[in-house]
């Protein structure tokens, strides 16, 4: 597969390297691709019908069109296919790419697309290949994002480098290497208009690091420009100041762990970084992530003690055969015997998923003068913050889908979310309270009675 993903004029490129490969070679199928069939046509369709008109070619002489039909049909039995590749819930192993046969495909705003998409739409690239490219290519185009294209071809979860797999290549460019100097001037002072830093970091300089707000999201008051800091966990962490890890034990599609610290003083909550147990490791199980969990904090030198807390669920829920045995006697019994001294400190329940929702919003946006701050390399927590969608009742939409491998059937999302609000309402309980009793943020703090109400040490 050859991924070359850009920032501007990116259909451009595309419907060049297309158009140019039907014009040089005799029955060489194209495919050119996005998500829905609508946006295509209302984009890089009209994209190619612009290059071939530039270039001299006359519709109904040296080509034609069949809309009905989705192609463009060259002199000389070369053609472009439009192609939808919308994951489809009818349809998950994408079997209808299963009659196509074609020379090279392009694929528009490839982020908006599954991988599994593209897998199996690469591996049909077999129609006089060697007659023609000599090698299966497809060329992806797409602005920065913080989804699978990120991880595959830029950058890794800890913000390094990708050194892509045998016959990938990441190529970037951003609008000042269009060679067109009326478009770039034009389009650069188009983009110095925007008044959301992050929308024209990506877009002006392509910066694959920040993050759009996502007015979807139920936390819509998440910024990724204010609340996501480059190498946060280097700046502030204190291994002699007690840590939290909150839990999450989902098993699909990994279990999640957050790690904090908290600074009453400055009214800072740190998040420092996120611990995954993921099926592929077999570290989806508590016993396994505890030990993950463990050495992670013996590496770092750990001395200030390790608070235990998350889902209140955690406690009924068994992991073994044994009476008395939970997630969190395991937990505790993993991390114990040693120098970080695990604690635990729980939700008696766990706290009306609508309220808590509001709460973190009105936290991230300074809620009684509370910051949240997210080192950078949270992806998957970033992720949950943008895409964990709202239902009608105020409650997170944990829409599930299947694993095209395993056919198992998860929540995508909403995982390390939860954690996140476990912490918060645990933590600031005090701000937790007013909030929910819709008290005045300037009241005093509540009564020891009234502030531990709800929890258990």
């Amino acid at each position: 597969m050859e991924a070359r993903l850009g920032a501007v004029s990116k259909s451009y490129l595309m419907s060049v390297w297309l158009v140019s490969c039907c014009i040089r070679f005799t029955d060489f199928r194209a495919v050119i691709a996005r998500k829905t069939l609508k946006s295509l046509k209302e984009s890089t369709w009209n994209t190619v019908r612009k290059v071939i008109k530039d270039w001299g070619l006359i519709e109904d002489v040296n080509y034609k069109v069949n809309n009905l039909a989705g192609t463009l049909q060259f002199w000389n039995g070369s053609v472009i296919l439009m192609l939808e590749m919308s994951d489809l819930p009818s349809d998950p192993h994408f079997e209808r790419f299963g009659s196509i046969e074609v020379s090279a495909v392009g694929v528009d705003e490839c982020s908006e697309i599954s991988q599994r998409a593209i897998e199996v739409l690469f591996s049909r690239i077999r129609w006089k290949v060697h007659e023609t490219l000599g090698v299966s290519k497809m060329l992806m185009t797409t602005n920065p994002t913080t989804n699978w294209i990120r991880g595959r071809f830029v950058q890794d979860d800890d913000g390094n480098k990708v050194v892509p797999r045998e016959g990938e290549y990441y190529v970037p460019f951003s609008v000042f290497d269009n060679p067109d100097i009326a478009f770039r001037q034009t389009y650069e002072a188009a983009l110095n208009k925007i008044s959301d830093q992050a929308t024209k970091e990506r877009l002006l300089y392509g910066n694959w690091d920040y993050v759009e707000v996502n007015a979807m999201s139920i936390y819509n008051k998440f910024d990724g420009a204010r609340h996501l800091i480059a190498g946060l966990k280097e700046q502030v962490y204190d291994p002699s100041k007690p840590i939290v890890s909150t839990w999450d034990f989902n098993i699909f599609p990994q279990m999640s762990v957050l790690l904090a610290q908290i600074d009453y003083e400055k009214k800072r909550v740190y998040i420092l970084e996120e611990i995954l147990g993921k099926p592929e490791s077999k570290e989806n199980n508590t016993p396994a992530l505890s030990r993950k969990l463990r050495g992670k904090l013996y590496r770092d030198k750990h001395v200030g003690g390790v608070d235990v807390t998350g889902d209140p669920s955690g406690l009924h829920r068994s992991t073994t055969n044994e009476e008395g045995i939970n997630n969190y006697t395991l937990i505790l019994d993993t991390l114990g015997g040693g120098v970080l001294r695990p604690k635990l400190k729980l939700l008696k329940k766990q706290p009306p998923q609508v309220t808590r929702c509001d709460f973190v919003n009105e936290v991230f946006e300074g809620y009684n003068g509370w910051e949240i701050q997210i080192d950078m390399r949270c992806r998957k927590l970033t992720e949950d913050l943008l895409y964990q969608l709202r239902n009608d009742d105020g409650t997170k939409a944990k829409k599930k889908v299947v694993d095209s491998k395993t056919g198992v059937k998860f929540e995508k999302y909403g995982h390390l979310s939860d954690c996140l609000d476990y912490l918060l309402c645990y933590y600031l309980r005090d701000n937790w309270y007013r909030f929910k009793n819709g008290e005045d943020s300037n009241v005093g703090v509540l009564s020891t009675a009234v502030l531990h109400e709800g929890f258990c040490y």
